[in-house]
């Protein structure tokens, strides 16, 4: 058995299936063997990007990507990525959440003293605008609900410098800079019907033909047909959606890493018997944080559920849908619910402790009170009987002499 490593395929590699799947011969892992460890090329193995932070591109978000060994749907998907690539310019689309949601009237009337034409694409959910920068023009959707920008043809560094302030005075709930997270990913554009022709020509495939009719994700390339330019304006929507809940999603699950970092110190010192200098306010903000996450994963927000536009049209919505299956969305959602859930059992551990030490602390006191009660009533008895009997005594001895 041969294991590879040193292969980043979106955070970590899983290899569901025996190597009898990829159709290798006994003699080709033989000769692999022989000439040294086999090299990445030769295994059809497919890598993937990591996605990137504004501030830190080392921190990846916490998904994984199973590679396909079906080698007759692989071919096909690479060689219609090399034929697009060959023909259509590769863009970036970079995707940043900034806030917990963006106020999109503010955001109108922001980008309309500025000079801009924005657009409602999709009523009190989705403005876009056209943006010219560094001799590039792209379009940008403001996700409201999402507190996401996505701009189409504009790299990470373009859109914090120039393209984030634009609508700066309309974000609510604002995240720090330090909090921002991105996505990254290549697109290319069919814009007039003589590339596609060029494209269609240049594969021969009828089932490649038939998929350059929309817009679709092949491999780790994004294909916009914008032959029709409304429809295209609405298929750079359905993406957008989809990135921006799994940056949103980032957004949640790197405030829940820092609540456990923090509790982590916490729970360390149970397990060795050491006392806890814990307040009980301390235990309650850290509940109502956990609540919070959980209300901001599934019922502030539409991260667990699909819009309600995307409903009516199914094009859309297979998009969405696709967008989301490729970022993992679902178990990222199960993991951090499940994140959630222990959680919160530990926070309501920590203050039954609490609360158990308060009643501690509280039957002392009234033992104490008890006491001194006590020590009063002694001393009246003293006062009432010993004290009396003597005076009582020494009257008796004076009424005799």
């Amino acid at each position: 058995m041969i294991l590879f490593k040193n292969l980043r395929i979106r955070g970590s590699l899983r290899f569901t299936r025996s190597f009898s799947a990829t159709r290798f011969s006994r003699q080709s892992i033989t000769n692999t063997k022989n000439e040294g460890q086999p090299r990445l090329d030769d295994l059809n193995v497919r890598t993937m990007k990591s996605p990137r932070s504004s501030q830190n591109p080392s921190r990846n978000l916490r998904r994984a990507f199973v590679p396909h060994f079906n080698l007759t749907r692989y071919n096909f998907r690479d060689d219609l990525e090399k034929v697009l690539v060959k023909y259509l310019k590769v863009k970036s689309c970079t995707t940043v959440t900034t806030a917990e949601r963006y106020d999109l009237s503010k955001c109108i009337t922001l980008l309309h003293n500025q000079g801009f034409q924005p657009v409602s694409l999709i009523p009190d959910e989705i403005i876009t605008f056209k943006h010219h920068c560094n001799g590039s023009t792209g379009d940008i959707m403001i996700l409201g609900q999402s507190g996401s920008i996505i701009c189409w043809g504009f790299d990470e560094a373009t859109v914090n410098q120039n393209i984030l302030r634009l609508v700066e005075g309309a974000r609510t709930n604002p995240l720090n800079p330090d909090e921002f997270e991105s996505e990254d990913m290549d697109y290319v554009e069919l814009e007039n019907k003589l590339q596609l022709e060029s494209i269609e020509s240049e594969s021969p495939n009828p089932t490649a033909i038939k998929y350059l009719k929309t817009s679709f994700l092949v491999g780790d390339l994004i294909l916009i047909n914008s032959t029709d330019p409304g429809t295209g304006l609405l298929h750079k929507a359905a993406f957008s959606s989809g990135f921006s809940r799994s940056t949103k999603l980032a957004v949640l699950e790197n405030a829940m890493e820092r609540h456990i970092f923090e509790t982590r110190i916490i729970t360390e010192k149970v397990s060795k018997g050491v006392r806890l200098n814990l307040k009980r306010g301390d235990a309650l903000k850290s509940i109502g944080r956990l609540f919070l996450i959980r209300g901001k994963l599934n019922l502030y927000s539409e991260l667990i559920e699909t819009p309600d536009l995307y409903w009516s049209e199914p094009q859309l919505e297979k998009i969405f849908k696709e967008t989301s299956k490729y970022l993992d969305i679902g178990p990222r959602i199960n993991i951090l619910n499940s994140k959630l859930d222990y959680s919160t059992e530990e926070t309501r551990a920590l203050m039954g402790v609490l609360s158990e030490k308060n009643s501690t602390v509280l039957e002392l006191i009234i033992i104490y009170l008890i006491a001194f009660e006590l020590c009063f009533e002694l001393y009246h008895f003293y006062e009432r009987y010993w004290l009396g009997r003597k005076s009582s005594m020494d009257q008796k001895e004076e009424q005799g002499n």
